[in-house]
């Protein structure tokens, strides 16, 4: 149709919400037993779910939030989500606003919940107020509020029996927060549940501030832990370490019992059940019965029936959704159960004889991709979801008419004007059309392939073509005629990506004007291409620009929809990053300008991207965004005449929208609307479990592959960039460890290895000490130094005052000598004794006299001067030991030097000797230079070098250079030449050359030896004289240069030893100076944690004292506000009207009626005494009643209301005149009525203030626990405090001090080390070295007087020794002059008395007896020569024996063969031979006579033992003659 047939009218146009259709995202809740409600966008759904029927509630102020219902007052309340968000009470079904509360959340209440019975409201907010509120929403009234920073909840839940309960409960704790109340003031008491661990196991509640009472006696008190985390205040008190967490269970679902119980199911598969009022916790077990636990139950869509006795649950399977479950609600009447999905869909569970499911929602299809009329009126619409599920619905009232699933991922549609037919894109790349002339059940009639990438755009506003947009910046015309099957007539490409396209028809000229929104991909711009629709194509079907008069333009900016005018002369724009929309006009054909400059900006009033569109008639220009609002304005003049929000800018505003054809009617869907499961699993629940299909089966696809291939190219891709970026981080990690570790030092670290053994040594690196380190330093020496000056000026007022005048009596050479003398004193006494120094240090040189005295240590101050000047120690000592190094590594360097010079000879008597030796060749390894690992060698490179091309022309270049030098040295040098023949190549030889000389042969010794004349012999003599001569001159060179080898050799062995012995020395001053360092960090660490212990303490004592106020204004708070006010209100009360009018005294009735008779009083006073009986509770109005396990709630101030209305509507039956005695007048009995009345009033009146009191009574008993409880821990912080300045006072008198200790004088036996000092003391080690002195000297004394009585006693028995040895002696004289008489001379020794000259005699007879010995040698040879002749003829006389033996031997065999046979034959016969015995008998005679001889012999042995014992026994009897 032509748009200009259309009427329209601008002004004074509004929108009319007609149905909303869409899914729970958030829980739903029942409103009554028929009637279930849920937020759905800006609007709440009410559904029967008996008649399938929708109502819906819109949210004027946005999204809607929370939603919860109260079914006795049929109310339901939600939040919206603007910035300080209003709570909504609306009435059903009449849908008109109760209340409106406003609190103090500033953006969104996460959670409401009403009561059981109605009457007041739970509110919580999240961020960031974390604040839980109580509300009496009839008479919008906050009772009462708390926040709790850090508070996330949930679930949300009121105790049904008792309202004062509220359970607030997320995954990680759940807590009861109960509600006390005074008169009107309501006050939170929130109560957290001790969850047991995932073992099922409880934790011991942590102490947190305070001490357990321990003390260390080497480290000072042990502190709690927030102390020594330095935490004050709150963190103080809840804080806990690390090793008291334990994994705890983790709660997800709670619900309470008619018992005031807690059951609690845990992600872990327990079931907790907690007691509301002591909060203790019980898991419960299952029973053996129980088949399968519930761990993660609600994931797997199964719902259990659990039945729970005692501490034991039975499980049964009871349904399953198989889909995860989100909520499960209860109706009001406890017959159905709701069950919501995740996805959406809500199933009903109805409790009869035969349970039943039924689905009540069903969202498996996705959220809604795209949306449009049904062609030819207004009557349908249609929706398809991104999984591809189409429904037609009823445009009147959104029934659903039809739905189709089409089992693929969808991305656009769009239905043909001229035809019932509707065109469906998919991401796979496919053209779906489907048939929409029966409209309850459309079809698929054709499917083409146009692309293997997704189609973005499918649009068919005429019916002429359908044109067809891919990601791959393709644009497919189609045929829109089912007669034609759809062909494609062609494509073309264009130059960016599509973001929309646009068609106008032109009615003159019946064609079509196509426009293309693109994006470009290299700068972000918009570019606009412009065409006319043709069918003319070229042999690869692409359309030809020369015949559609195809037109390109840019846009400077980015733009994120734009749609063209009827006219075609103009383009509305929604520009992206700037909220204006943007007229451009078009240039003319024949214009150059190709860039769109815009002509007007309109501000859009959206914020985020959006999209525009134009109306069927081209009148309206629609403009939609991120922000959920729908604008309309007049595309003539661009004024707005429509505005209004759709959905909500938390839901990412609107997807789409699209006009009907009369422009009367407007289609809209939100981004975030629908659900997120395919149908397709909805037919999949139907059969058997082991033939279901998994989720990921549902969309196998053979086009995947290619989509495969590009996200395998993707991750390419990425892991290319995540590897440039692991090695840029490297690098910088690189070059900040190169920087820390290096270039910041200003001593690098280095070993020094020696050269024959493995001792290394290492030097210390060091960094520049900085400016404020310096700065630090130079002001504590300063302060040292004024320190000391100040000491010695006390010391001398104080000590050499007296002095003073003394010297003026002296003279001048005394008063120097007195000077020099304190001179000396006062530097022996500047420095302090060395085992109070702690250290070693001293013994290297280093300055120690500005060091504190360990035992002055007391204040802060010091402590870190100390440590300062203990660095400063630490620091000048690795400078001593650096410099020391630093002259041993130049010493090395110069050795490896010497070496090298040193080996280059060796190598060349090597070359010399042409010996094989290997060269000791000392190196520097990689720790004694580590620069060199800095820096990459070419031998370390692995891998060919890849060459630059001028590097490669560099080498090419050289090479040729090094072929012209080799050519010019390999040509003809006459003078060298000569030098070579005439002079073997040198001018002077050398001793060196010796070993290569050779003597030339003469030419005669060619020649044969026979052939030799005098001449040649000469000539041949005197080469080989020469030959020898010159091998003797290389024998002796060889020695000479083998000793020159030893000597180097050995040279070089002695140099290195004596660097190696010399870093011995380094190495022994290396471990001296490691214990002096060890030392001083000892004690710069015993000093840190002195200063550590006392910022401890510090902080400990602030803590208690923050604590103790703390308590102390709690408790003022208590006393002041809470107790004084509370006995003021209940004095108050009890003093009110109604107590004193209740007290109305029965005996003053007749009184009343003293002019009535006697009888009629009676009457009266019997009446008077008697009270109406309201209606039962089954009477009363079951609009309040709430059917369920729970019952009615009572004592209620609601119950109480109602029972007194009651009490008044039977009072008002008892006054009535009907009721009167007979004989009474009206005015009497009206005067009655009244007085009656106003008893019964004032009674129910006390009533109520009683169950006040009560209730004010019971808050003040607990307000006094509570201040009697702070009481308690007043005391106990002040017992703390107490004990603690006890301990602080200790730790500050007992300082830690480092003794150094000689070894081998401490002994300890058996090794029992004492660790415990409290009952020791330290003195001066000089008073027990004085003392141990007198004891050794007292000893010594001791000792000589034992030594000297040992002697006098010694003496005696000496003296009795020397008279036995004496007497002995006289008996060895008598004996030997007894032998001497008996004494035997033979003539030999008489000869040697008598001769004078026996050593001639002696001489004589030696030489005869060597005449003699000549004789006989003479003899012995003539006896031997005899012997060998007579020895050859006993060989031959052996010979003839030996050959006699053998003819015997033989004979002897054949006797040996007789004797055998007679042997035998002698066994046979059993005879025994005489001879045979007579040999046996002589044998044992034999071994009788030989074993006496050994006895006989053995004991002549042992007689001549026992003798010789005898002898020596006497002998050792016997004096000594020992000179003593």
């Amino acid at each position: 149709p032509n748009p200009s047939s259309f009427s329209y009218e601008a002004p004074h146009f509004f929108f009319e919400f007609v149905w909303v259709h869409g899914f729970p995202v958030k829980k739903i809740a029942f409103i009554n037993n028929n009637t279930i409600c849920y937020p759905c966008g800006n609007f709440v759904v009410f559904m029967n779910i008996e008649k399938e029927k929708k109502t819906v509630l819109r949210c004027m102020d946005g999204k809607v939030g929370s939603v919860a219902t109260n079914i006795p007052f049929k109310v339901v309340a939600f939040s919206d989500q603007k910035f300080q968000p209003f709570i909504h009470i609306y009435n059903f079904p009449s849908l008109t606003k109760k209340a409106k509360l406003r609190g103090n959340a500033h953006l969104d209440y996460t959670l409401l919940e009403f009561n059981y019975s109605g009457i007041y409201l739970a509110s919580f907010s999240e961020i960031p107020e974390h604040e839980v509120t109580l509300w009496d929403w009839k008479k919008n009234v906050i009772l009462c509020r708390r926040s709790q920073p850090g508070l996330s909840v949930g679930q949300m839940t009121f105790n049904p029996k008792n309202w004062r309960q509220l359970c607030l409960s997320n995954t990680n704790y759940i807590s009861v927060w109960n509600i006390e109340r005074f008169n009107k003031d309501h006050y939170f008491k929130p109560k957290s549940v001790n969850l047991p661990t995932e073992d099922g196991t409880f934790i011991k509640e942590h102490v947190g501030l305070f001490s357990q009472g321990l003390k260390d006696p080497s480290y000072g008190p042990i502190l709690p832990f927030s102390a020594v985390a330095g935490l004050v205040g709150t963190e103080a008190e809840t804080f806990k370490p690390k090793d008291h967490f334990r994994p705890l269970l983790h709660p997800v679902v709670h619900c309470w019992n008619s018992t005031n119980e807690l059951y609690v199911c845990c992600e872990e598969g327990h079931i907790l059940l907690i007691n509301g009022e002591s909060l203790l916790v019980t898991i419960l077990s299952p029973s053996p019965d129980t088949f399968k636990p519930i761990s993660r139950c609600w994931l797997d869509g199964i719902l259990y029936s659990i039945n729970i006795k005692e501490n034991k649950y039975t499980i049964k399977d009871h349904i399953n959704l198989q889909t995860s479950v989100k909520n499960i609600v209860f109706s009001p009447d406890y017959t159905q159960i709701l069950l919501q999905t995740e996805n959406g869909s809500v199933f009903s569970y109805i409790f009869d004889e035969k349970p039943k499911l039924e689905t009540i929602l069903d969202a498996s299809g996705g959220k809604i991709q795209a949306i449009d009329f049904v062609t030819f009126g207004n009557e349908y619409c249609m929706s398809i979801t991104v999984l591809g599920e189409f429904y037609i619905w009823m445009t009147e009232d959104g029934y659903l008419i039809s739905r189709l699933c089409l089992y693929t991922e969808v991305s656009g549609m769009a239905c043909c004007p001229s035809a019932f037919s509707v065109a469906v894109g998919t991401t796979a790349g496919y053209v779906l059309f489907l048939d929409i002339s029966n409209i309850k059940s459309p079809r698929v009639v054709h499917k083409i392939l146009l692309t293997r990438s997704s189609i973005q755009h499918v649009f068919d506003q005429h019916g002429a073509f359908l044109i067809v947009g891919t990601s791959d910046k393709h644009i497919f015309l189609l045929s829109s005629k089912a007669s034609e099957a759809f062909k494609i007539i062609g494509f073309t490409v264009v130059s960016g990506t599509i973001l929309q396209i646009t068609t106008v028809y032109n009615w003159e000229t019946n064609m079509i004007q196509v426009m293309v929104l693109a994006e470009s991909s290299e700068n972000k711009k918009s570019k606009i291409e412009m065409f006319t629709l043709t069918d003319k194509v070229d042999e690869r079907g692409k359309l030809k620009n020369e015949l559609f008069a195809r037109t390109l333009y840019e846009i400077d900016h980015p733009l994120s929809s734009a749609v063209l005018d009827f006219s075609c002369e103009k383009i509305f724009g929604f520009c992206s990053h700037v909220p204006y929309i943007c007229i451009y006009g078009i240039p003319h054909k024949d214009s150059k300008n190709i860039v769109l400059k815009p002509e007007i900006k309109i501000p859009s009033k959206h914020y985020g991207t959006g999209m525009l569109y134009l109306s069927y008639h081209g009148q309206w220009l629609a403009s939609i965004a991120k922000d959920g609002i729908l604008t309309i304005r007049d595309s003539s003049n661009m004024e707005p005449f429509a505005r209004i929000q759709c959905h909500s800018f938390q839901g990412n505003g609107i997807q789409s929208m699209i006009f009907s054809l009369d422009g009367q009617s407007i289609l809209v869907n939100g981004q975030e609307d629908g659900a997120l499961i395919q149908y397709m699993m909805e037919e999949n629940e139907k059969v058997p479990e082991i033939s279901q299909l998994k989720q990921k089966e549902f969309s196998l696809d053979v086009e995947e592959m290619q989509k495969l291939f590009d996200e395998g190219e993707e991750e390419v891709e990425r892991i290319k960039k995540e590897t440039q970026m692991e090695n840029l981080a490297k690098k910088y990690l690189c070059h900040l460890l190169k920087e820390e570790c290096w270039h910041s030092m200003n001593v690098k670290g280095r070993s020094l290895k020696s050269f024959h053994s493995l001792l290394e040594v290492k030097n210390f690196p060091m960094k520049t000490r900085s400016p404020e380190e310096l700065r630090e330093l130079e002001t504590v020496l300063q302060l040292r130094k004024t320190e000391n000056t100040g000491y010695k000026l006390r010391k001398e007022i104080v000590e050499l005052q007296p002095t003073i005048l003394s010297k003026k009596v002296h003279d001048e050479e005394e008063d120097d000598e007195y000077d020099e003398e304190e001179e000396e004193k006062e530097k022996k006494e500047g420095n302090l004794p060395n085992y109070l120094l702690g250290s070693l240090s001293y013994e290297l040189g280093i300055e120690t006299n500005m060091l504190y005295n360990q035992l002055e240590l007391h204040t802060r101050e010091e402590k870190i001067n100390q440590i300062i000047l203990l660095k400063d120690i630490i620091y000048n000592i690795k400078i001593q030991f650096n410099k020391d190094f630093n002259s041993v590594y130049q010493q090395k360097e110069i050795e490896i030097l010497r070496v090298n010079e040193r080996n280059k000879n060796i190598q060349g008597i090597i070359t010399e000797l042409d010996i094989e030796e290997q060269i000791w060749q000392p190196v520097f390894e990689d720790s004694e230079k580590p620069e060199r690992i800095l820096f990459v060698e070419d031998h370390e490179i692995k891998v060919e070098r890849i060459l630059t091309p001028w590097e490669k022309e560099q080498a090419e270049l050289a090479e040729k250079l090094e072929r012209e030098r080799l050519l010019l040295s390999q040509r003809d040098n006459a003078r060298r030449r000569a030098l070579m023949d005439m002079m073997g190549g040198v001018l002077e030889v050398r001793r060196e050359d010796i070993l290569r000389m050779v003597i030339p042969q003469p030419a005669c010794m060619a020649k044969p030896d026979t052939l030799w004349n005098e001449e040649d012999k000469k000539q041949i003599k005197e080469y080989e004289k020469k030959v020898k001569d010159l091998n003797d001159e290389k024998e002796k060179y060889k020695r000479s240069l083998d000793a020159e080898l030893r000597k180097i050799q050995n040279s070089i062995q002695e140099t290195t030893q004596l660097f190696d012995d010399r870093l011995k020395t380094l190495f022994k001053s290396k471990m001296k100076c490691d214990n002096v360092i060890f030392q001083e960090e000892l004690k710069i660490a015993n000093l840190t944690f002195s200063l550590l212990l006392d910022e401890e303490l510090q902080t400990r004592e602030i803590e208690l004292n923050d604590f103790l106020e703390k308590k102390k204004k709690e408790k003022v708070i208590i006393t002041a506000t809470f107790l004084l006010k509370c006995h003021h209100n209940l004095y108050s009360l009890k003093c009110s009207k109604p107590f004193t009018l209740c007290f109305f005294p029965h005996r003053g009735f007749k009184k009343e009626f003293t002019d009535l008779q006697s009888h009629l009083t009676d009457i009266l006073h019997k009446l008077f005494k008697r009270r109406p009986s309201p209606r039962r509770k089954g009477q009363i109005d079951s609009r309040r009643f709430v059917p369920g396990p729970f019952g009615e709630r009572k004592g209620s101030a609601q119950m109480q209301e109602e029972y007194f209305a009651e009490v008044m509507n039977a009072m008002e039956e008892m006054d009535n005149p009907n009721n009167m005695p007979e004989g009474l007048e009206l005015p009497s009995w009206t005067h009655f009525c009244a007085l009656r009345r106003t008893k019964i009033e004032s009674e129910q009146r006390v009533k109520q203030k009683s169950l006040i009191m009560l209730e004010m009574q019971a808050f003040i008993r607990k307000r006094t626990e509570d201040d009697e409880k702070l009481q308690v821990d007043i005391e106990k912080i002040c017992q703390e405090i107490y004990v603690f300045q006890e301990e602080k006072m200790n730790y500050q008198l007992n300082l830690t001090i480092q003794l150094l200790l000689t070894q081998g004088q401490v002994e300890v036996e058996n090794y029992q080390f004492l660790l415990d000092f409290a009952d020791s003391i330290l003195i001066n080690r000089v008073i027990i070295e004085d003392i141990n002195s007198i004891i050794r000297f007292q000893g010594q004394k001791k000792v000589t007087r034992m030594i000297e009585s040992k002697d006098v006693h010694k003496g005696i028995y000496q003296i009795e020794w020397e008279h036995k040895k004496m007497e002995m002696e006289m008996e060895d004289l008598n004996q030997k002059a007894w032998d001497i008489q008996m004494l035997f001379f033979s003539r030999d020794r008489q000869k040697f008395l008598n001769e004078p000259n026996y050593e001639i005699l002696i001489g004589y007879h030696m030489a005869m007896m060597e005449q003699n010995i000549a004789i006989m040698d003479k003899t012995h040879k003539r006896e031997v020569e005899a012997f060998k002749k007579l020895l050859k003829q006993l060989g031959k006389f052996v010979h003839q024996r030996e050959l006699a033996n053998y003819t015997l031997s033989c004979e002897l065999q054949d006797e040996l063969v007789t004797v055998n046979e007679r042997r035998e034959i002698c066994n046979s016969l059993g005879s025994k031979l005489t001879y045979e015995r007579i040999a046996k008998e002589r044998y044992e005679a034999m071994l009788q006579q030989q074993k006496l001889t050994d006895i006989s012999r053995s004991q002549a042995e042992e007689i001549v033992i026992l003798e010789a014992e005898v002898e020596r026994l006497r002998m050792k009897t016997f004096p000594a003659l020992i000179q003593m």
